[in-house]
Parts: C-alpha cells; structure tokens; sequence
C-alpha cells in the first residue's frame, strides 16, 4: 500500500499547477488508455488521440464551454461513432478539475454521478498500465480513499460490493477530492447498472430486447464468473486459506468437466507420448499467476440452467489480452463451469474447444 501512495504522490508532484485549461501534449489516461492531446482548434476544441495495449486507434474530442472555467462537453469525431464512455454519451459535462495538486476529467453520467475519471499523467503507456495493473491487484476498500479510481478499476466489483463501499468507506460528512469524486464513480457506476436492467427503453426492455429479468440473470452471469476466478487467482498466490487446485474443480466445475478430465489424466499416466494437458486451463498458462485478472466478460447465451460468456483476462501484469469462451451449466443449485475454449490466435480454426479435443483424445463420443 505504501508503493501504491508513493505512485501517487509523485505524480501529483509531477503535475502543473499553473494553467487552468488543457493544454496541447497533455496525456490523460483512464485506466485503458492514454490520451493525448494533439490540437486545440480556435482555443476551444480540444482533439485527442489514444493507444491502449490493444493497439487500437481511438479518438476524442472536447469543446470548452464558453464563459464556464474548467467546464467541457464531449463531441462526436471523426472515427468515434458513439462515445467512448458507458453511460456518457455526446454532449455530456466533463469537468476539468485542477486542486490539491491534482489534475484530471470527470465525465459525469447521463443518469447521475460519474461515468469516468481521466488523470493527467506524465507517464507513457506502459508505466500507466503499470501501476494500472499494480492498483487492481490491491483491495477496492483501500485504493478508495488513497487513489482517484478508473471504470476498469470498478468492473469486476459485484453492485452490492460497490454499495457497501458507498455507505462504508465512502460515508464521510467532510470527504476530500478523491473521496468526492470517488463516490461519485461508484455512484455513477451503480446508477448505469440498475438502470441497464430496468429503463433500457420505455417498455422496460433492453436495447436487443431482454427483459429486467434477463438483465438480471445476465448481471448474476458475470458476478459468477467474477467470483470464481477471483478464487482462481487465490488458488494461484497459495498459502493459508487459499482454495486448493482440488477445491476449485469441485466448487467450480460440473461432474461432466471432472470425470472428463480424471479420465484424460489417467490416459496420460499410461502414455509414453506428450500429455494432453501441459498448461493450466483455466489460464491458459503453464505458470499460472495471483495477478490473473478479467478485463471485459460479454455473456453470450443464457437462460435458467445455462450461460455461455466470452472472457478477455490477463495472466499478470504486461501481457496480452487474452479471450476465453466458458459455458456455465447449474448444478447442485450453482452456476458450475462445463467447458472452455481458447479463442488464441495460433488455432486454424479460430479455437481450441477442451470439452471436444478431450473427448477425441479418449476416443470417445461426444453427448452434450
């Protein structure tokens, strides 16, 4: 925890104090990617570009509203379709706030709170990815009253998790700059998901015609996912309390997954060949990491008894994003993990499904 304030004080020394508006070179990042301020055409349109690790081309652009000290609104680009930030469309306010040697844009939310946090940093992509990645492996209740939090800071958090904070940490009646405005992500960030799941449009459907329910069991989907690999990640670091390799197949994986695997593994025993497993799947690795981490999760069947989801994780800090396919089946009352693929690359078809290459490894027929 003392490296992650240090991080932050010294940024903060590293920040002009003079100016009051955004100047042209200045780099805000949000926890995905760094922007950078290339024009500032007639004084009040300020365009940006972004990198992230993905290499994507990204752009911004801000208008400053005339007579308003600080204040921006969010405009369409040329290569921006939609808006860069969930529950922030074009013409949302955006703040330039410059106190207490801290410099950063606050995008507020359609709905209410904050939609996103920008910091103006002079670090390139890689150290903000870095201490990016340092902050996602530290307590959310911590980080809270120490760091100004980003939305992929508070993605993988359960809504009644971020509730807590709100009325626990956050519950201050003389709260700081970062407290403020962290409350108002949180916020912002719970305001959206409740009203994902039930003013998506006037009939009280979502946008591709699911109802609050849906929206409801898609939300539990991704808490479920979340959870789990959160212990596989415990699983990983060891030690006291952390749950067993053993401990994970069982709670988190279906009869059909295990009696496949036990019976692939003891083929392998038995054969003077290479083995089929020679990595870890549930990371994809043969060095699995604590620092494993889901960046984005997008279910993509559901129903009571079933989900399929993609999943785009990191094992640790610096790497590739990779995506993961898991399909999820209920049993014994809880959501449990049937199968997975990996979407790499390296595969002529596009993926390696586990469930159908173990079923042909052993010769037998696949009955799903």
């Amino acid at each position: 925890m003392r490296k992650l304030i240090s991080i932050c004080l010294l940024l903060a020394l590293a920040l002009p104090l003079g100016a009051q508006t955004i100047q042209k070179g200045d780099k805000f990042f949000n926890g995905e990617t760094l922007y950078t301020v290339k024009e500032i055409r007639m004084g009040t349109i300020v365009y940006m570009t972004g990198e992230n690790a993905a290499g994507d081309y990204l752009e911004l652009t801000l208008e400053k509203v005339p007579g308003k000290a600080g204040e921006y609104t969010l405009r369409p680009s040329s290569q921006a379709d939609d808006s860069p930030f969930p529950g922030a469309g074009f013409g949302s306010e955006i703040q330039y706030v410059r106190k207490q040697g801290m410099s950063f844009l606050a995008v507020k939310s359609d709905i209410e709170g904050v939609a996103e946090i920008m910091i103006l940093t002079p670090d390139n992509l890689k150290n903000s990815i870095g201490q990016q990645e340092f902050a996602e492996n530290q307590p959310l209740s911590e980080l809270v009253g120490t760091l100004l939090l980003n939305r992929p800071l508070v993605e993988p958090w359960s809504t009644p998790e971020l509730v807590d904070l709100v009325n626990g940490v956050l519950n201050k009646d003389n709260p700081d700059i970062i407290e403020t405005y962290n409350r108002k992500l949180l916020e912002g960030t719970i305001s959206l998901r409740n009203a994902r799941a039930m003013f998506d449009n006037p009939d009280g459907l979502g946008g591709d015609g699911r109802d609050p329910y849906e929206i409801g069991l898609e939300e539990k989907v991704k808490d479920r996912i979340t959870f789990i690999f959160k212990e596989v990640a415990r699983r990983n670091a060891g030690g006291d309390g952390a749950p067993t390799p053993e401990d994970i197949e069982i709670f988190y994986t279906t009869t059909l997954w295990r009696g496949t695997v036990a019976r692939v593994m003891a083929k392998d025993e038995n054969s003077e060949d290479m083995w089929f497993f020679d990595h870890d799947y549930w990371t994809f690795s043969q060095d699995p990491s604590p620092a494993l981490k889901i960046k984005k999760i997008s279910v993509e069947e559901l129903d009571d008894v079933h989900a399929t989801a993609f999943i785009v994780f990191t094992n640790r800090p610096g790497d590739k994003p990779q995506t993961m396919w898991v399909e999820l089946e209920l049993e014994e009352g809880e959501l449990r993990i049937n199968n997975f693929r990996d979407y790499d690359d390296v595969f002529d078809d596009g993926y390696f499904d586990y469930l159908e290459e173990m079923t042909e490894y052993l010769g037998e027929k696949q009955t799903l």
